[in-house]
Parts: C-alpha cells; sequence; structure tokens
C-alpha cells in the first residue's frame, strides 16, 4: 500500500476520539478500541525468520515518498475548479492527506472479513492462519485442554523453519559452543554447610496458609523450603497435580526450561536476596536508586526443581519434586531470567537417566549490573545423594557490561540471539554464533538508543515474527521496531498513564499483550499497533502477563492475587464476542493481628485449641462451584499463634465467567460493593509476582504462579 493516498474528507471522522466497532451496546460496552493520533512509520515488510543474518542500510532514506518520485508529475495540472452544466461549479479538494501509519485505518464499513484484513493483512497467506486458529481452539474458553490434541504449535509457526533453526542451534553447540562453555566457564562443588548461605534470606522461616474447600478450610504451617501437594488441602476424594512451595522471600522469577524430550521438567526459580551482612536501608529508603545503579556483589542463588511427570493420567499421583541443584555466585541477586527457546544440544545428550546432561542455556542479569549466560548441566547422581548439588560458579564464558547504565530486561530474539534493554532507552544484540561474541565484554552488533528513558520490557515475534521487538518504557509508551531497519519502520502505541511492567507475545493472534491503566488486558496487533483490542478485565492493577506457544490461554495476575485465565482469539476475531474468564485462585496475605490498621470485631482467644479459624466468608454465588456439603462449625475463637502471626490465605474452584471489558450498568449505582473499588490499596505480600506457562508441547498445560510472601504454586490446570 503506497504511504500517501487520496482519499475524501470526513468531517465526522476525528483520529483523537475512540474507535468503537462494537455496535451492540446490551453490556453496555461504550469504550472497546482505542486510537491515536501520532505519527508512524511505514508499511510492514515479510516475515524474516534469521534475525542472526540480519544486516542494515544505513543509507536508506527513510522517507522515500517525500524526496523520490517513480513517476514524473503530468504536465497537464488539473483545475481546482471544475465548471458542470447548470452554471455550477464545483471546488475539488487539494487535501493530499499523508498516510504516516503506512496503512489504511479501520474500515468504517464492512463484516469479519474486512477486520480480519485490517488486522492481519489482506492476502490469503495472511488470513489463513487466523482462520484455522479459531476453528482449532473454538471450544477452549479459559484453560487449556488436556487431551493429545489439547496443544500443538501455532499456525503462524513454519514447520520447516523452525526444524532449520534447532539444527543451527544444535550443530553450533555440538561443533563450538560446548567446547567453549567447557573452556570457559568454571564452577566447583560446596559442601551442603556452604551451600546454604547462598539460600539465605531475610523473609520468616515459617508461614501459616489457609487454604483448602470454601466451606471446611484448614490452617497449614509451611517451613521455608517445603513442598506440599495440593490435595493435602482437601478431603481424600481430590486429585489435583500440582504442589505449594514456601521459598521463604519474594519470587523474583520463576521459568520452565525448553525440554521437549524425556519424563523430567525443570523449573528455575530465584527469590529476592540481599546482603546479610553489614548495615541495610529500609525498603523505599535506598541512599542510591537500584533501578540505575549497579550493588555491591553478594551471596545468591538460583534453584533448579526438577518434576518428574510420569504419567498424563490426572489421577496418578506424581512423584513430589525435588531440588536437584542450586546454581551459587557471589554475583548479587538475580533479576530476571530467562531460558534459550530451543534446547541447544540433541536429545540422547538430555536423557534422563545420564549423569551431566544437558538442561539448556539460562540468560539472567544480576544486581551487580552485569548479563551473563550460564550453560547449565545436571548434577552427577553422586553429587545428589544427600540433597541438592550445590555448584559455585565463579566465571562464565558470556559476562558483558553495558558502559554508563545497566541492564534493566532482556529476551531470546530466537535461539541463538539475545536482546538486553538498559536503563537509558539503549538495546544492545548479541549472537552466539557471530564471531567475538565471548570475548572479554564482547560488543553487541547492535547497539542503539530506542527510547528516550528506561527501558520497563522487552519482547519479540519469535517464533512467527523475530524481526519485531516491542519496548514498553517508564514515558508511557510501547514502541514497535522492525530490526531490518529500526529507524524507518518504528511506531508507538497509545500512551498509558502507568507503568506497564509485564508484556508477552501472544503467537496464536499475533498481538503483544501488556497490562492497561484500567485494569484491562490490551493487544496490540502489529499491524494495528497504535490500536488496543481489549480482551480481559480484573478488578486491580495488572502485575503479570504469561501466554503459551502451544496453546491460546493466557494467564493474567494483579496486585490483589488474582489469577485469572481467558483464550482471547474469539474475542480479537470477533470483537462482539464476549470473553470467558475463569480464576485459576485467589492470594491473599494479611499481617499480625496486633499490627492491623482496623483491629478485628472479636479478639478472643482460646489457649490450647486446634488451629481453626473462622472460615471466611464465601466467594459469590456466580463465581463458585455449586458443591454440596455441610458448612463447618463456625469457632469464634481463634488461638493466639495464627493471630499473632502473618497468614496467607489461597481459594479455589471457581467457574468461568463472562464479565465484560467494562463495568456494569448496576456497579455505578450508590451503595453497591463495586463502587470505588479502584482506590483500594492491598498488602503488597498478596501480589502475584511471577507467572509463567511450560513450554514444552507435551507438557503445555503446567503453569506457574510465585507470590510476594514467597509461595509458589505450580500445578497442572488443564481441563
Amino acid at each position: 500500500m503506497p504511504d500517501a493516498q487520496e482519499e475524501p474528507e470526513d468531517d465526522d471522522f476525528n483520529e483523537d476520539e475512540v474507535d468503537d466497532e462494537d455496535d451492540d451496546d446490551e453490556e453496555g460496552e461504550a469504550v472497546e478500541e482505542e486510537d491515536s493520533g501520532e505519527d508512524y512509520a511505514g508499511p510492514r515488510r515479510p516475515s524474516m525468520r534469521n534475525v542472526s543474518s540480519i544486516e542494515f542500510d544505513q543509507s536508506r532514506d527513510p522517507h522515500p515518498f517525500l524526496t523520490k518520485h517513480k513517476k514524473k508529475p503530468p504536465a497537464d495540472v488539473r483545475s481546482p475548479i471544475a465548471f458542470a452544466k447548470g452554471s455550477g461549479v464545483r471546488v475539488q479538494t487539494t487535501d493530499y492527506r499523508l498516510r504516516t501509519r503506512g496503512v489504511a485505518d479501520f474500515s468504517k464499513i464492512g463484516g469479519q472479513e474486512i477486520r480480519l484484513k485490517d488486522l492481519f493483512g489482506p492476502e490469503n497467506e495472511a488470513l489463513k492462519p487466523v482462520l484455522d486458529t479459531r476453528d482449532y481452539w473454538h471450544h477452549q474458553e479459559t484453560f487449556p485442554v488436556r487431551s493429545p490434541d489439547g496443544c500443538r504449535r501455532s499456525f503462524f509457526d513454519s514447520p520447516a523453519a523452525r526444524e532449520q533453526e534447532e539444527k543451527s542451534i544444535r550443530a553450533w553447540y555440538t561443533e563450538t559452543g560446548r567446547s567453549v562453555f567447557d573452556e570457559r566457564q568454571e564452577a566447583r562443588m560446596l559442601t551442603a554447610e556452604d551451600g546454604n548461605r547462598f539460600l539465605a534470606t531475610d523473609g520468616p522461616q515459617a508461614l501459616n496458609v489457609l487454604w483448602g474447600a470454601a466451606q471446611s478450610p484448614r490452617v497449614r504451617t509451611f517451613n521455608q523450603g517445603a513442598c506440599v501437594s495440593l490435595n493435602e488441602a482437601f478431603d481424600g476424594t481430590a486429585c489435583r497435580r500440582g504442589w505449594l512451595f514456601h521459598l521463604g522471600a519474594r519470587v523474583q522469577e520463576a521459568q520452565w526450561a525448553p525440554k521437549e524430550e524425556g519424563r523430567t521438567q525443570y523449573l528455575a526459580v530465584a527469590v529476592e536476596q540481599k546482603p546479610m551482612e553489614g548495615w541495610q536501608p529500609n525498603r523505599l529508603e535506598q541512599p542510591k536508586a537500584p533501578a540505575f545503579t549497579a550493588s555491591a556483589p553478594f551471596p545468591a542463588s538460583i534453584q533448579i526443581w526438577a518434576f518428574d511427570m510420569a504419567s498424563d493420567d490426572k489421577s496418578d499421583i506424581l512423584k513430589e519434586p525435588r531440588l536437584e541443584q542450586v546454581i551459587c555466585a557471589t554475583w548479587g541477586a538475580p533479576k530476571q531470567l530467562r531460558w534459550c527457546p530451543i534446547q541447544a544440544s540433541d536429545a540422547k545428550e538430555t536423557s534422563d537417566d545420564d549423569g551431566d546432561g544437558h538442561v539448556g542455556l539460562l540468560a539472567g542479569i544480576w544486581s551487580d549490573g552485569r548479563v551473563r549466560i550460564l550453560d547449565v548441566r545436571r548434577p552427577r547422581p553422586e553429587d545428589v545423594v544427600d540433597g541438592p548439588a550445590y555448584v559455585h560458579y565463579t566465571r562464565t564464558a558470556f559476562d558483558v557490561a553495558i558502559p554508563d547504565t545497566v541492564p534493566s530486561c532482556l529476551h531470546w530474539l530466537s535461539a541463538s540471539s539475545l536482546a538486553v534493554a538498559t536503563a537509558a532507552g539503549t538495546v544492545g544484540i548479541w549472537t552466539l554464533s557471530r564471531p567475538g561474541t565471548f570475548a572479554a565484554n564482547a560488543k553487541p552488533w547492535f547497539y542503539r538508543r530506542l527510547a528516550e528513558t528506561y527501558i520497563l520490557t522487552i519482547s519479540s515475534g519469535w517464533p512467527s515474527q523475530p524481526q519485531f521487538i516491542s519496548l514498553s518504557v517508564a514515558d508511557g509508551f510501547a514502541r514497535l521496531f522492525d530490526l531490518r531497519s529500526p529507524n524507518a519502520d518504528t511506531t508507538a502505541s497509545i500512551r498509558g498513564r502507568t507503568l506497564c511492567i509485564s508484556q508477552a507475545w501472544h503467537e496464536q493472534t499475533q498481538t503483544f499483550v501488556m497490562p492497561d491503566e484500567h485494569y484491562i488486558l490490551k493487544h496490540t496487533p502489529i499491524r494495528r499497533y497504535y490500536h488496543n483490542l481489549y480482551s480481559m478485565r480484573l478488578e486491580s492493577s495488572i502485575t503479570r502477563v504469561a501466554t503459551s506457544p502451544v496453546h491460546p490461554a493466557m494467564l493474567v495476575a494483579s496486585v490483589e492475587g488474582i489469577v485469572e485465565a481467558s483464550n482471547p482469539i474469539g474475542r480479537i476475531a470477533n470483537y462482539k464476542v464476549i470473553p470467558w474468564q475463569q480464576k485459576w485462585f485467589v492470594h491473599e496475605w494479611r499481617r499480625p493481628v496486633d499490627e492491623l490498621v482496623v483491629k478485628p470485631a472479636t479478639a478472643e482467644v482460646a489457649a490450647g485449641e486446634t488451629p481453626t479459624t473462622t472460615p471466611p466468608p464465601s466467594p459469590p454465588p456466580s463465581e463458585t462451584l455449586n458443591i454440596a456439603s455441610t458448612p463447618a462449625p463456625i469457632s469464634k475463637k481463634v488461638p493466639e499463634e495464627i493471630l499473632s502471626h502473618p497468614l496467607s490465605r489461597i481459594t479455589e474452584g471457581y467457574k468461568a465467567i463472562q464479565p465484560g471489558i467494562q463495568h456494569s450498568v448496576a456497579s455505578k449505582k450508590p451503595h453497591n460493593p463495586e463502587m470505588n473499588k479502584g482506590l483500594t490499596i492491598y498488602e503488597a505480600n498478596s501480589a502475584i509476582t511471577v507467572l509463567a506457562w511450560n513450554p514444552n508441547l507435551k507438557y503445555g498445560t503446567w503453569a506457574v504462579a510465585g507470590m510476594a510472601d514467597g509461595l509458589l504454586r505450580v500445578e497442572d490446570v488443564g481441563v
């Protein structure tokens, strides 16, 4: 499509106004899509899979339509005034509006076909994957389906291109990569006594958790490092496949390792750690801004948990997870971790029975301001007889620091290319297979300033659109760049009023998903990045968003402690569809009763009673399952050991609902419980801090959620 087009003047059209395609007002949804009047770059080019082979033409004119003309202007220039029969005079329009977005605006007239062409492209090759995706997962409303065909690769992902990328990274690792890591990566085994100091945190050693059925909850004390099956919260009839951990401090990161073969899945977990020696400032009283300055080195660790997935049968009892190894280092606390999206070694090298097997390449940012890549391997069987193996890393093959700033986030653009964003608004890209990548403080082959301030998150369109990267910046804008020509092909989203601290690429709808300031999850398509499409609504600020490459279900978490799932395909394809949402669980934390601002109505304590508390109020009937059971007797007396310590509560068993994108008209009436809920301030420890899907095809229904009070929930949520 040309960059400049002649179009008739439309007095009713205003780009700054909200663009609403939904004409159905039954749900009272008045604002669904937003548009912007910002300036944007030209049209996109076809997909290019191998990011490592991208070459940039710096001499290219970013605005050829302003300086070059393929056709000479006609010699006879038409007059702006035309004479018609009847002595009438018609003035021709001379307003040739320039299209700076490169593509036409949303069509005002048309049905589903026109909408899909506006979002995904007018060619049949662009529309076929969308229709296949919609038809394949039409039966899935919220959580993924646990069946042989419940998980599959995206229709947009080319199997031939993926196979070629797997061969490329595995050939590099076999021929060059493994020897480089063996030569330059230094690690040694530690004893359990020496390794425990790398696990030290300033969190509580135990935590009381109220969980179980809504009508008969029970209290259980979790010691630090405990791993308890979810079935213990219910009677013997429960058959949940999952566990609840207590790691002792705020969960900072949790990521599944890509591992398609074998029965063992690996989860890398990092918690918030601080120096345990010397004076430490209080929270929010740091003498230096920790987001812009590097910390002094101190001992910290990454935990590698192993999960034995013996069977896919829901009734089978799985083995208890084990802490297989602890990655110890004195580089400060890990801030962000990302596994290489494709396992670099062959399947025969990652057998579950072999010692020293390859787990994956783990990239991370540490608080000392450096980016490192670790070649993580399984410990030998003799090293894990009496507990986990404590591996102390003193040197890595890839270890870089960015001058005059600190890294803020990172993301794998492909199996061999790693992008790192900084607090100064710059982005650097390293490719493992390029010469000089493993030199001391190697220079990136791509390093440019793409934002004016702090970059909060970075994401890419891998695997189907690896040439696109999306940034969320502290100035409120999100920016999209095409790495093939980042100076010319760039655009920005609608400006937000809050910081966007989470972002993900949704492969099935070809959109970047991120939170909105109105507690709504928005989608920004590649062809309509300046246009917001909404698919979910929560009741508090969104903290984390998780998408999966093997199914369309999304997980969204909030500061309130709620985790919900939804399938946005129907909503994106047809904006009149009201999406379904279903809560996975709700997590709440309260401080000791003596520290509460509002004291409970009754504070009677019975000495020596069993730790049974007053059951919490049941969730609304519209959101809970109808469980026929006898209510437990209500006790008005709570033991002192429960009241004097913090307590976490986890409720589950919610059914799917259709809340709509906007609040209902009834919620705006006086004396309504939903009134002014947007002003609620929640306990910081109630928030969900980590959310991730298992990216492997066989185990794509497994998810992990980490909480600010140190709890970590891992469960197979397939239905």
